[in-house]
């Protein structure tokens, strides 16, 4: 504890009258370390030195604490990324697992990289001036609003790192191997579109879309969502980011021929379609099946009938999160957010 905190102990135990819990809640300390700390303050009497140092017993610390200010530095400035790094630049004679428990203390994590979308100066801008845009919108305008993408589903699981819990020994036992198909096993890309109402029509994609193929998925599903609500085509604002398909000449003429409004989006900006948590929603449904799919086919179908099933106040959480997404976009001027 560093001498400051120490003299702030004493004061507000000894002349403020506060409890141990009560100082130990205001210096965000542990209860136990505040205990500790006020006992050995009253072994030296009345007037304590709090910068006096007790030989402590044990090894010293192989990190000097000017070694130690150092390596957070490089740390949060993005110098070094982790334990390994920091021995090849500053530690050559520590074994990483040390310089690991020393960015322990200093409550420097281990975690993996959230997978964001690269965003250049130019995005962060856009995004900004997106945000600014629709501010003042409120979840009644958010409302109108027709949530539209595409996604990917494998056959067997995600394309990501998938964890479990076993004891040592049980590595090979079926529940904590993650089987692995020839080619992947194959995967299926589906269009969907999300209203307030609950989800809308899901289509298969077939083979690789193009811009042809995305209008005459436009023209089956979602003109048939609109049937299916009774809306007329152009009551809809329709949300979708900036793929080459979505903003092709023969997509921008079929929205103006059938009316269809195209609400302003920013690029590299999943994080304001609200439809990528539906996707999520929609993936763990169909792995926490009793009986999981073993061919597309079956995973189509199972598709078709948990999409169906999403939950609708779920989804009417989701637009009432639009304007605290777009109000995190301005906070973070363009930036990334938790979103």
């Amino acid at each position: 504890m560093t001498p400051t905190k120490k003299a702030r102990v004493w004061t507000m135990v000894e002349k403020e009258g506060k409890s141990i819990t009560e100082t130990a809640h205001a210096l965000d300390l542990n209860r136990s370390t505040v205990s500790r700390a006020h006992k050995k303050l009253l072994e030296q009497g009345p007037n304590p030195d709090f910068y006096l140092e007790v030989p402590r017993s044990g090894r010293p610390s192989s990190i000097s604490p000017r070694l130690e200010r150092r390596a957070v530095r490089y740390i949060t400035s993005g110098r070094a990324s982790d334990a390994t790094d920091l021995q090849r630049q500053l530690f050559m004679d520590l074994h990483p697992t040390t310089i690991r428990h020393m960015l322990i203390w200093h409550r420097l994590f281990g975690r993996v990289h959230h997978s964001k979308p690269l965003l250049i100066k130019m995005h962060r801008y856009k995004r900004r001036k997106w945000a600014e845009g629709f501010i003042g919108w409120k979840v009644s305008k958010w409302k109108r609003v027709w949530f539209a993408d595409e996604s990917k589903f494998n056959l067997f699981g995600s394309d990501g790192r998938m964890y479990c819990r076993r004891r040592p020994g049980e590595e090979l036992e079926p529940r904590n191997v993650k089987p692995v198909v020839k080619h992947g096993g194959g995967s299926l890309m589906v269009w969907g579109v999300l209203t307030w109402k609950g989800p809308g029509r899901l289509h298969r994609v077939e083979g690789k879309m193009n811009a042809l193929q995305y209008t005459s998925i436009l023209s089956d599903s979602l003109l048939g969502t609109a049937h299916d609500q009774k809306r007329k085509p152009s009551s809809i604002v329709l949300a979708q980011d900036l793929d080459s398909k979505h903003t092709s000449r023969l997509a921008q003429k079929w929205f103006k021929q059938k009316c269809i409004k195209l609400l302003p989006w920013a690029p590299s900006s999943p994080d304001m379609n609200i439809i990528e948590h539906a996707w999520e929603m929609l993936d763990r449904a169909v792995h926490h099946r009793e009986h999981r799919p073993s061919s597309l086919e079956e995973l189509w179908k199972v598709l078709q009938e948990e999409w169906a099933k999403l939950d609708v106040q779920a989804i009417r959480h989701l637009y009432e999160s639009m304007p605290r997404r777009v109000e995190a976009v301005l906070e973070a001027k363009g930036g990334y957010t938790k979103y």
